[in-house]
Formats: structure tokens, C-alpha cells, sequence
């Protein structure tokens, strides 16, 4: 496994983008100095990452990609996968959009490059409720299971797909991504409170509760609006 120290992960200062992909540098021997960085400078930083970019290249994330110079980056996105690398001459923090990692089978074997943890959940049942429906929710009252749990697991920073509510079940501590992608297993059980979102604001909880033995099915419980 590899790592970058904490004060290199906060100081990598050499920043390109490629469509929704970003990469930041570190390089020892061009270390921030007072004059402003050039662009000459820069392609030089990105060549001594010629290795992750060859690595990625190889395992089929950003193969086309034409990473552009900027002169400041931006804050870490919760809404893609992040990975850092060292390599013989750089280091890096790279973010990739989810949907890359999900293309692909198993894990992209980049040698260098380690994924970070990420907050997970998972999607448990899906509905198309009103908005009469949704007023209707309240403490007490139960929402059938319009068929049986799927149960898959996903990053949070993925862009849910499916119904406009969903009920998932939230980890509290993140999870290694090669378990989120499904590369490796088996998965943790998921916990037992569930949370029903709305696909177009997840972060936005609109109850919470539990999932019952009802019938030949399951109900979720509503605990709390």
C-alpha cells in the first residue's frame, strides 16, 4: 500500500484538469517558490507523472484524456473517487468521477496509486411518490416495499439513478472503495437505520426508520420526519 504524508497532500501544488477529472503534483524539485509558476514549469511537473498517466492510460481510466494546467485547484468533491500515488520522481492526489470506476470490472492495477475510503450506502427500495404521498409521510406510519430489497451498495458521491425517492441504509464510518466498486468482498451487512432521500437532493434525509417483515415483504418503519 502506498501513502502520501499529510503535509504533501496538502501542499501538492501543481493542478490539471481533463473534463470532470483532476490531478494535483508534487515534485521535489520544483517545490512552490515566491515567483508565480509558468507553464513550461508545469508541463515538466506532468511528465515526471508520466507513470500514473501511463498507468491509467493502461487500465482504461482517462485514456484520451489532455490534462490541462491551472494555475489554483480546487477543493476535494465529494462527488468522485479519490486516490493518491507516489511514483519515483512525484507525488499526486487524483479524483475521477464515479461512473469511471464503475465501468470497470476490478480494480485498475496502477502501480503507486491507492483509493481512498469513501462514505457509502445502500439502496434498499425505490418509489415514484406524489407530492400528496410524500405530505402524507408522518412518525408511526409504514411504506410498502414495492418489491423485493435490491440491496446494492454505492458511493454517496454517486449520482443516484432509478425513482425519485429511495430508501438506503447509510455506514457511518467510509468504506474502502474496491468494496463500494464491488472488486472485492464480501460486503459488510449493511446497518440496520434507513433513510428515505430524494434522488435529486440525497444529502437531504426525509425520514428515517427501519425495515419490517411485512407480509410476504418488508415495510419501512417511519421513526422520525
Amino acid at each position: 500500500m502506498s501513502s502520501l504524508p499529510q503535509a504533501a497532500s496538502q501542499a501538492l501544488g501543481w493542478h490539471f484538469l481533463s473534463g470532470a477529472a483532476s490531478l494535483s503534483i508534487s515534485a521535489d524539485d520544483f517545490a512552490p517558490r515566491e515567483l508565480p509558476p509558468c507553464a513550461a514549469e508545469a508541463a515538466v511537473v506532468l511528465d515526471l507523472a508520466g507513470e500514473l498517466l501511463d498507468g491509467l492510460a493502461a487500465a482504461g481510466l482517462a485514456p484520451d484524456a489532455r490534462w490541462q494546467w491551472v494555475a489554483q485547484g480546487g477543493g476535494l468533491s465529494g462527488a468522485q473517487a479519490q486516490a493518491l500515488w507516489r511514483g519515483t520522481e512525484a507525488q499526486a492526489r487524483l479524483t475521477l468521477p464515479w461512473a469511471a470506476l464503475r465501468a470497470l470490472a476490478e480494480a485498475p492495477d496502477v502501480p503507486g496509486l491507492l483509493w481512498q475510503a469513501t462514505p457509502a450506502e445502500h439502496l434498499l427500495a425505490q418509489w415514484q411518490l406524489d407530492d400528496d404521498e410524500v405530505a402524507a409521510l408522518e412518525s408511526g406510519g409504514l411504506l410498502l416495499l414495492e418489491a423485493p430489497v435490491c440491496g446494492r451498495m454505492r458511493a454517496r458521491g454517486e449520482a443516484p439513478e432509478g425513482l425519485t425517492w429511495q430508501l438506503v441504509s447509510r455506514w457511518e464510518q467510509p468504506l474502502p472503495a474496491a468494496l463500494v466498486m464491488g472488486w472485492q468482498g464480501p460486503a459488510p451487512l449493511p446497518p440496520a437505520p434507513c433513510q428515505l432521500i430524494e434522488a435529486a437532493r440525497p444529502d437531504a434525509v426525509r425520514a428515517r426508520g427501519r425495515l419490517l417483515p411485512w407480509g410476504s415483504g418488508h415495510a419501512f418503519r417511519i421513526d422520525t420526519i
